[in-house]
């Protein structure tokens, strides 16, 4: 090649060649412009929703956003003031290392504005260290970046900073998949020297958990100032030029890049390249604009917005239509009628974003095919039956939204045209969101080979051999890249074909999956009992599944693989109502969580006994436990330890019982199982306990716990760091351990309720310091919360704020008044106290509701609307109320007794007697007026509409 030639091929590639430099800084333009067009359009400020499951499957992506390059900053004095004071402070040295935390969403300067920081001149510092973490709380890592040689590490360090302070900074720190942030932080900061006080920490983070976790005052950071946007720009835009521009277009460039370093940085680079009069025109033409939020009507939008959401009424004649690339129509009044979807689909061509959620839709409009540029189409919670197979046009489409849309029954025949489809989302029963009338699923979708999220696969009921639009599970035999949750229902099963068709699954080659819910509908034919079997040992998953439920399966036994899968987290069992015991789950090492409802025939949940088993290995990891609605659930073990054991002498049984107990187990919840009487035990409890219509032995063996000779040093008391206590609906216990109840050293809440031989509760105040709540309701017999006479009815609990009592003996109705002497000295300080349905005032006086406010029934209106968000609502022993309000949505648990005059739970006639609470779970009223003890059966018109959602309904002794 000859020099000439070889000086054109340098010319064409070099930066002096405009038609490659225009071709470059094109595809720089609309990288940038992509990104933020999905930045924006995906934020949360639309309020678009990521599954918690999903969100922790798919691998995270996150480029550190810091320069290697020196940084000249800009703005932050304020922010920068209060990071000096915090580490200049003298007065905070009561601690070895001080921390405090800067959080942001990435690109806001957090690395930039820390690095000032760490080089500032006016901080003296016997060592500063910079870690860039970019990533969780590995502690060996972080440790290692400290020091090359770990086992050497904290020697070293010491050896570095004898007698002298140090700053740390560990810069864009990411909060972790797995849940324990807090344990590898606290662990984290033990390795750390300790000997010195007044060292301190800054930890940048885009996380607020993380941000909370390791400071008491975080700092947040946010945009900056249009001032300091418009003198960074400048810096970067300006080399040795004037910045002299129009203002109106110096105004437009700042509210581009609200505020965010990184876009300015990016932009002035960008518009750096481009001769000044071309400034106004790459503006508008090649930058999105901020998105506009609209409480009404549109005539105030920018022709040059991008991203609009309308949050009340709506219009879409927008003057940015042509150019809008995000629409959202959230929460509006009315439906979209066909003129609407006529102009969204005729006027916003260039749509990358559609969310069209509560709007009542019935019928989604075909053309919606023109919209050849959408990625996101969002119509959850609308009323449709059906799609039009026309959005199968869509071959752009990444995510599909149809969670919530209860009317659906089919999906578009051609589904597998949208070759780009990452996320189809139809809900799900564990969030309540299903599509519960989908009757099955397309034939085809299985050619969707991308697909990342499907979050319900639907077994058809009725299939026909001619049917040629139905697809069955196999389906899923070439979705490998699934990930996040799949919940499959089936609705029916082909009696010569299932089995291979759920093999056909392949489930086992799902190596992303992380969450498995396999659900039957309790319609079916459930007489083949060996085929059900048969049919869940098909669907085995991959050894990596987290979390597994199991609902209304009606076979006789678990699958074989169960035991094989070692990384299982959650295990939920519900509704297998021909389950007499279940495998041995115990030796699964990482499992955290167990959950067991509506087992009816389940007598023993361990059929092997406890033979054998090493107190290490007992559930190593398990953290919480719920038990519910077991009915002739007896025990956790078919046959005692000891049983298992032929020279086991009686002393030997008793020994082992007392020790095999759940190493880690935090919260425990049992409910309506009368007859468990035996379970292994469970003093680490350090959230709550809530047990409910069961037997009181397994609380009080634990209570009784006693040190074994060879670890009495390394022994905790049972039940010392619990933090709430349920006692609901006993009928075995007379009297709580007196040294169990010394022990709950951290209670800050108990609620004892309905125990009908309960006779003694002897409280001693040095053994719970820490009680906030203290709640009894309807134990007739108990006359006294003292251990000792001499303490009167009640000892002093320092930290009490509220006590209530209603509903018990005549000796704990009276007496608490300023004149007794032995019981006001230890109640004075409470705040809040009520004695059956009677205030104790501060001066000590038993004052009536009534004659505080209007009356008592207004009063308990008030304290019902305050706690309207609760979950729970217990009511006893209040003579006066005769109705209660309307307006709990989130309310799942209704307790009322003892409310002779309360006649209705509703505030007009027109309802019944009790008003429709979406959310209730169960109902139970007892020892009420005559009118709540009738009517509630499903002959009545007016109450059943209101009732027939709510799973559990117990009135005066009767379930419905």
């Amino acid at each position: 090649m000859s020099p000439n030639k070889k000086s054109r091929v340098r010319t064409f590639f070099s930066g002096s060649n405009q038609f490659v430099y225009g071709w470059q800084t094109g595809n720089k333009v609309k990288e940038l412009r992509e990104r933020l067009d999905d930045i924006v359009s995906e934020s949360e400020k639309f309020h678009f929703e990521v599954r918690y499951e999903e969100k922790a499957s798919l691998p995270m992506i996150r480029e550190p956003t810091n320069s290697s390059e020196p940084e000249i900053f800009f703005g932050r004095e304020d922010e920068k003031k209060k990071v000096m004071s915090f580490l200049l402070n003298s007065n905070d040295e009561i601690e070895s290392v001080s921390v405090i935390s800067v959080v942001g969403m990435g690109g806001l300067g957090k690395t930039a504005f820390s690095q000032s920081i760490f080089n500032d001149d006016n901080l003296h510092f016997g060592l500063k260290l910079w870690v860039s973490v970019s990533g969780g709380f590995v502690v060996e890592k972080i440790l290692k970046d400290v020091s090359d040689q770990l086992e050497s590490l904290k020697s070293k360090l010491k050896e570095k900073i004898v007698n002298r302070k140090y700053l740390l900074v560990l810069d864009d720190v990411w909060d972790s998949e797995d849940g324990q942030d807090g344990e590898k932080w606290d662990k984290l900061k033990q390795s750390l020297p300790r000997e010195d006080r007044g060292n301190k920490m800054i930890i940048t983070t885009r996380s607020d958990a993380i941000a909370k976790l390791t400071s008491r005052v975080p700092l947040e950071l946010k945009g900056l100032a249009d001032k300091d946007s418009w003198s960074l720009f400048s810096n970067k835009a300006f080399v040795s030029e004037s910045n002299n521009i129009d203002q109106n277009l110096k105004k437009e460039i700042v509210e581009r890049c609200c505020g965010v370093p990184l876009v300015i940085k990016a932009i002035a680079r960008l518009m750096s390249s481009k001769d000044r009069a071309q400034w106004l025109s790459f503006v508008e033409e090649q930058l999105p604009y901020r998105s506009i939020k609209v409480e009404s009507g549109g005539n105030r939008i920018c022709k040059l917005a991008r991203h609009v959401s309308f949050v009340k009424e709506f219009d879409l004649s927008l003057p940015c239509a042509e150019r809008l690339r995000t629409l959202v129509l959230l929460q509006v009044g009315g439906k979209l009628d066909g003129k609407a979807w006529e102009s969204i689909c005729r006027d916003f061509r260039r749509l990358r974003v559609l969310v069209l959620r509560h709007l009542g839709t019935e019928e989604v409009s075909p053309l919606i095919e023109k919209l050849k540029h959408l990625k996101y189409l969002d119509l959850s919670n609308n009323e449709m039956e059906a799609l039009p197979n026309s959005v199968t046009n869509l071959v752009n489409l990444q995510v599909l939204k149809l969670n919530g849309c209860g009317y659906l029954k089919e999906l578009p025949r051609d589904i597998n045209k949208l070759i780009n489809l990452r996320h189809l989302d139809v809900g799900c029963t564990a969030d309540d969101d299903s599509c519960e009338r989908l009757e099955y699923m397309p034939r085809g979708i299985g050619k969707l080979t991308s697909l990342q999220t499907l979050s319900c696969f639907v077994v058809a009921k009725n299939r026909s051999p001619e049917s040629k639009m139905v697809g069955g599970l196999d389906e899923l035999s070439r979705l490998n890249e699934l990930r996040g949750s799949l919940e499959i229902k089936v609705k029916g099963y082909e009696r010569d074909s299932c089995i291979s068709e759920f093999e056909g699954a392949k489930l086992k080659d799902k190596k992303y999956l992380r969450s498995l819910t396999i659900e039957w509908d309790i319609d079916m034919d459930f007489s083949v009992i060996d085929l059900y079997d048969k049919m869940l040992q098909s669907l085995q998953p991959n050894s990596s599944l987290q979390e597994l439920r199991v609902r209304d399966y009606r076979g006789m036994r678990l699958p074989s693989w169960l035991s094989d899968l070692s990384n299982l987290v959650r295990i939920h069992f519900d509704g297998c109502t021909r389950f007499e015991h279940i495998p041995p789950l115990d030796g699964i090492p990482n499992l955290e969580e167990l959950e067991i409802r509506s087992m009816g025939n389940l007598e023993y949940i361990d059929s092997e006994g406890g033979g054998g088993k090493e107190v290490s290995n007992f559930f190593p990891s398990l953290k919480k436990l719920k038990i519910w609605n077991c009915g002739r659930l007896k025990g956790w073990w078919k046959k005692s330890r000891g049983e298992m054991k032929d020279d086991s002498d009686e002393s030997t049984v008793e020994e082992e019982l007392i020790m095999l107990s759940f190493p880690r187990l935090s919260s425990l919840s049992i409910k309506d199982c009368p007859n468990l009487t035996s379970l292994p035990l469970f003093p680490t409890l350090d959230e709550d306990l809530y047990l409910y219509e069961t037997s009181s032995m397994p609380l009080q063996q634990t209570m009784k716990m006693k040190p074994p000779v060879y670890s009495s040093s390394s022994f905790i008391r049972p039940l010392s760091n619990l933090k709430e206590l349920y006692f609901i609906f006993n009928y075995d216990m007379e009297s709580f351990p007196e040294v169990g109840l010394q022990n709950l050293s951290s209670l800050q809440k108990l609620r004892i309720a309905c125990c009908t031989r309960l006779k003694s509760l002897p409280l001693h105040g040095q053994g719970m310091p820490s009680l906030q709540q203290l709640e009894i309701y309807a134990c007739r017999r108990l006359k006294s919360v003292s251990e000792s006479k001499s303490q009167g009815m009640i000892p002093y609990l320092p930290s009490l704020q509220q006590l209530i009592i209603g509903g018990c003996s005549e000796e704990l109705s009276r007496g608490w008044g300023k004149e007794s002497e032995e019981v006001w000295p230890n109640i004075k300080h409470i705040p809040n106290i009520t004695i059956d349905s009677y205030y104790i005032q501060k001066e000590g006086r038993l004052q009536a509701s009534m004659e505080s406010i209007r009356s008592l029934e207004d009063e308990f209106l008030i304290y019902i609307a305050r706690d309207a968000a609760e979950k729970e609502l217990d009511i006893g022993s209040i003579d006066d109320v005769e109705s209660l309000p309307e307006g709990m949505p989130s309310l799942q648990q209704l307790l009322i007794y003892g409310c002779p005059r309360l006649k209705s739970l509703s505030e007009s006639k027109s309802q019944g007697m009790i008003p429709y609470l979406p959310s209730l779970q169960q109902l139970i009223i007892i020892d009420c007026s005559e009118e709540l003890s009738r009517g509630w059966g499903k002959e009545s018109e007016k109450v059943w509409p209101n009732i027939k959602h709510i799973p559990n309904i117990l009135i005066d002794g009767y379930y419905i």
